[in-house]
């Protein structure tokens, strides 16, 4: 039997590789912590079934298609097609915690709020990675993995997308809903693309001068 690695990135050596404090760099490149990851679906257009949702949940989902609601504990509701949503909470569930049992008691309280309901809540975290890009240059180096327009009369703080970058497909959200710009971006995408995605972004940022970090 093939034992997959816990962390998809690990074979990326990225904590003997991490250089400099990220203010230090024009683009800043690290992998995200592995987080609770879970997708609802539901039809938004019937307010009983998003309420019991949203109070299970304890946090509101999104109201315009493609943007993002949050809490203050860094957990994350994405709107990603007209009837599925993202939910991102802190915690891994493959570790223990206050976070990750935090995380699973919210996503049992939903499943059970819907339980009776037209609805499917899943937990999709063993299928993602994710990776963080930020500093003063992170569009310049988005731009040559994906034809997505993320210039920030497009993408302002509060949006997610999908599409594709470096033939993956990505779901991307601006975690910072307060911020005067985008300062960095949050990209999930399936396990067995991670590594060529970030390798990818890795070389697309050699010009600028990059920092790299693990978790």
């Amino acid at each position: 039997m093939v034992e997959l690695s816990y962390r998809p990135l690990s074979k990326l050596a990225l904590a003997s590789r991490s250089s400099g404090a990220r203010a230090e760099a024009p683009v800043h490149l690290w992998e995200l912590p592995r987080r609770t990851m879970v997708t609802l679906r539901l039809d938004p257009r019937d307010t009983g079934l998003v309420d019991r949702a949203e109070t299970a949940l304890g946090l509101a989902l999104p109201r315009q298609p493609n943007t993002l609601t949050t809490d203050a504990n860094d957990g994350f509701v994405l709107w990603t097609s007209p009837d599925e949503f993202m939910i991102d909470l802190p915690g891994d569930p493959v570790a223990q915690g206050a976070a990750a049992e935090g995380a699973a008691a919210r996503i049992e309280a939903l499943s059970g709020a819907l339980a009776a309901d037209f609805a499917s809540v899943v937990e999709v975290s063993d299928q993602m990675a994710g990776i963080g890009l930020g500093g003063s240059h992170w569009r310049e180096v988005w731009s040559k993995v994906s034809a997505l327009d993320l210039h920030e009369s497009q993408f302002a703080p509060g949006a997610c997308a999908q599409t594709l970058a470096a033939k993956s497909n990505v779901l991307l959200y601006a975690p910072d809903l307060r911020g005067d710009g985008v300062g960095q971006i949050r990209l999930y995408t399936r396990r067995s693309f991670s590594q060529y995605l970030f390798l990818r972004l890795e070389d697309a940022a050699q010009e600028y001068g990059l920092t790299l970090q693990a978790y």
